[in-house]
């Protein structure tokens, strides 16, 4: 263990204390039962990340407003209380082994396929504009016909203050059911093009009023939802939220800069720490390979490294991250902890 001693030293996000400082992170596995709950295939895939000693398990994509919002055909959902129990036996299954869970709060917005599918208009900030990309030319004809994206015809809600009131109710009443279901912890997801996301984006968010134009206003509703959670479910629960670190190769879109001051801001709004991510212009199909699950190793590091340098709350980096490297980085104090997504899925031991 010597050879990784801060790697498997013992962290604290708030008042959660994890054995290590390797983290599972929140990914669409699509173990669901498709009707938005948990089932066996989810259960046994976190126990075994447990057992392997993962120091948490983060439960991904997990709708507050399922269907509405959803976007994988086998997502979980903690819009109803009816979702509390699997989610209980989740928690069990983690803890029986030492580990702790978290989960993470997503509303597809843009990216809500499955709910487009349904003939269901999108959640968005403002209209989006039309994109290129050469996303489709990657694509067989045979297997273009099998893409849910390709039958797409979108519609849009372009969202008012009641709407931003009930979205915001949306997350906390799913995270009051989280904590319901045993979880030791809450991931605000607010990356990867998802509605949160699409509000931090200069490029996505077009609005005139209080929740677009100036970063302090588009970061308005991940504050507000922060604010809200926080007055139902007390300050001492551990609560943190997942940022875009930049958009790649989207001109106009979130950059660094934008991302530190939407780090300090949730901070002050009261998270516990921030989950450094990144995303791109979704119409370059190579680039999803290329910002949030790189394929060139340590990509986000240096992002995480600027955001932990802005905020005084731990940074959680991820993205194609070695052991090695991961120490190199705790030791210079970049990071705080390092979520591992495809090494836990090949190798959870």
């Amino acid at each position: 263990m010597t050879r990784y001693a801060m790697l498997f030293s013992e962290g604290r996000l708030g008042s959660l204390r994890l054995r290590n400082r390797i983290l599972l992170t929140a990914m669409g596995v699509n173990f669901g039962d498709g009707q938005g709950y948990v089932g066996d295939d989810m259960r046994i895939f976190c126990e075994n990340v447990a057992r392997g000693g993962a120091a948490m398990v983060n439960l991904g994509v997990v709708g507050v407003g399922w269907p509405v919002g959803g976007n994988i055909p086998r997502q979980i959902a903690l819009s109803d209380d009816r979702f509390i129990p699997g989610i209980r036996a989740v928690a069990e299954a983690v803890h029986s082994h030492g580990a702790k869970l978290a989960v993470q709060l997503h509303f597809g917005g843009l990216v809500a396929t499955e709910d487009m599918l349904k003939g269901n208009a999108a959640w968005t900030p403002s209209v989006p504009m039309p994109r290129g990309g050469n996303m489709l030319e990657a694509f067989l004809p045979d297997e273009l016909a099998e893409a849910p994206f390709a039958r797409l015809n979108p519609r849009y809600k372009v969202l008012d203050r009641q709407d931003i009131g009930e979205l915001v109710g949306m997350f906390v009443a799913a995270a009051e059911r989280a904590v319901r279901a045993g979880a030791d912890g809450l991931e605000i997801h607010g990356g990867h093009g998802y509605l949160i996301s699409s509000f931090l984006s200069p490029v996505s968010n077009q609005r005139d009023d209080e929740y677009g134009g100036s970063r302090e206003n588009r970061a308005r509703l991940l504050t507000q939802i922060v604010a809200g959670i926080r007055g139902r479910i007390g300050r001492q629960f551990p609560l943190w939220c997942k940022i875009d670190s930049q958009e790649f190769e989207l001109e106009g879109g979130i950059s660094i800069d934008d991302a530190k001051v939407t780090a300090r801001m949730a901070e002050e709004a009261g998270v516990d720490a921030i989950t450094v991510t990144a995303y791109h212009d979704a119409g370059i199909g190579a680039l999803h390979s290329g910002s949030h699950t790189p394929e060139v190793p340590g990509l986000l590091l240096g992002n995480a490294a600027a955001i932990r340098a802005a905020v005084g709350i731990p940074v959680i980096a991820a993205g194609r991250i070695e052991p090695e490297v991961a120490e190199q980085e705790l030791r210079a104090g970049r990071c705080d902890f390092v979520a591992m997504g495809r090494k836990l899925l090949a190798d959870p031991q």
